[in-house]
């Protein structure tokens, strides 16, 4: 497929995994793991009513949130990393851990001839899915199919949304790695200048008040797993990995300051 069909044709896709969904299964009953499912479905369908462009697929521990409309489009590109964003701290406010990656290409959903079956399959799908399970960490990752085309048509905003701490590019693979905290970025000056004057955690609800509990229920489980005695287990990197970045996106001031609103 050209390049230009692809853009025409293709979909962004947002693929977010729960993890450690299969120990919870092992060890859970089923009403609590039908509640850590409601709870994400929950953020899901919100932003389904809010955007309208989006649909939701679940399955296991998957959810696929994609892109109705076909086609290459600036506002699905912003749309999909926002909602990324606030999909990602929703649930980790909930202490429920998740990763995830974007992408654009095709992707195809469609009922089978009984009609009893819904049928999903594509280039977008495969790629999201190989990049999120490559992953160590607790986070977004968006991939070049889905940025690049972005780039070519507004030359240097990648580089500057990267300076706005929108997000950091992994050098050896151009994967931006997303910064989720839209809300902390937002209100850190604004509150510097006495602009915030209510409780935090009833401050711009849901997602400013959903972003202070993500950033706290990180950096406490990163301490945690710091203070035990195997701090090299996989999951321990996890936190770890992530904590590490946040503070190289946030940078001290920033970082302190969400310290700070979420102690």
């Amino acid at each position: 497929m050209s390049g230009q069909a692809l853009t025409c044709q293709g979909r962004h896709l947002l693929l977010i995994d729960i993890l450690g969904l299969s120990q919870l299964v092992r060890t859970k009953g089923s009403d609590e793991i039908l509640g850590v499912i409601n709870k994400a479905l929950e953020a899901f369908n919100r932003w389904e009513r809010l955007n309208g462009a989006f649909k939701t697929i679940y399955f296991s521990d998957t959810f696929l949130f994609h892109q109705e409309p076909q086609g290459y489009g600036d506002w699905a590109f912003l749309d999909s990393y926002a909602i990324g964003s606030f999909i990602l701290t929703t649930l980790l406010a909930e202490g429920i851990p998740a990763r995830g990656a974007i992408s654009f290409g095709s992707f195809e959903v469609h009922n089978d001839e009984s009609e009893k079956h819904q049928v999903y399959f594509g280039t977008a799908l495969v790629e999201a899915h190989e990049a999120e399970q490559a992953e160590n960490w607790i986070g977004i990752t968006i991939l070049p199919s889905a940025w690049k085309p972005y780039e070519e048509k507004h030359p240097g905003t990648i580089a500057a949304f990267q300076s706005d701490k929108v997000w950091l590019m992994r050098e050896a693979d151009q994967v931006l790695l997303l910064n989720p905290f839209i809300k902390i970025r937002g209100w850190h000056m604004e509150d510097l200048m006495g602009e915030i004057d209510a409780p935090y955690l009833e401050w711009d609800q849901p997602d400013f008040p959903n972003e202070i509990r993500a950033f706290r229920f990180l950096k406490d489980t990163a301490e945690k797993h710091l203070a035990d005695q195997e701090p090299k287990s996989r999951i321990a990197q996890k936190y770890l990995a992530t904590n590490s970045f946040i503070k190289t996106i946030f940078g001290p001031e920033l970082y302190d300051w969400a310290c700070k609103i979420s102690s």
